[in-house]
């Protein structure tokens, strides 16, 4: 099990803009760019990114979690990664003001800090998955129910700050329970030679 803490992230601007241009309907125009480029420097103020991550074999996942894994699956890495509650408070605030735009700002700048807080944590698992000559799936977000709840405390999410109530097996909107299957890495077969009359050996 692997706890860190104060990770660097980095938001990516344009994809904030293209998250309140899908979800929130608005139109990017520069006053709300500069308002992104702001809110993106405000967020080192509240972003205190934690994650607690680990590794287990197909056959432990299989005994400990009701992981859905299948062939050519060898083992899994689930991953607890959170925020921090201070963005949520800040988005909340501006709920109250009833300021919305200023609220679907950092609704998406919190979509994209918890993408990113993945990603970084993706990275170090596939550093590690490498040494093993393994590649990972792509990462499955565990929602709600018994499989949120079987990560939950196999990983002790409490001990980066996130609140979990088994009898009602959700997560708070600033944090993300994921896993990951690692395979082995399919060799490319080298091409057959033609058949045919053998090359000659080059002469001098």
């Amino acid at each position: 099990m692997t706890k860190i803490k104060n990770f660097r992230i980095q938001l990516r601007a344009r994809e904030i803009a293209r998250l309140l241009k899908a979800k929130a309907k608005l139109q990017i125009t520069p006053a709300l760019e500069a308002s992104i480029e702001h809110a993106i420097s405000d967020s080192r103020r509240t972003l205190q990114p934690a994650a607690v991550y680990t590794t287990l074999t197909r056959s432990t996942a299989e005994k400990a979690t009701p992981l859905p894994l299948a062939d050519p699956a060898v083992a899994v890495s689930a991953m607890a990664v959170t925020l921090g509650p201070g963005l949520e408070d800040d988005i909340a605030g501006a709920s109250g003001r009833q300021d919305a735009l200023q609220s679907a700002l950092l609704s998406a700048l919190r979509d994209e800090a918890l993408g990113q807080a993945v990603q970084f944590i993706m990275r170090l698992i596939e550093g590690q998955a490498k040494e093993e000559e393994c590649e990972l799936s792509a990462p499955c977000e565990a929602g709600e129910g018994v499989l949120l709840g079987s990560l939950s405390a196999l990983l002790g999410a409490h001990r980066i700050g996130i609140p979990f109530d088994k009898d009602t097996p959700t997560l708070p909107p600033y944090a993300r329970i994921v896993w990951t299957a690692w395979s082995p890495k399919v060799r490319a077969k080298a091409p057959a030679r033609p058949a045919g009359r053998p090359d000659k050996a080059a002469v001098s």
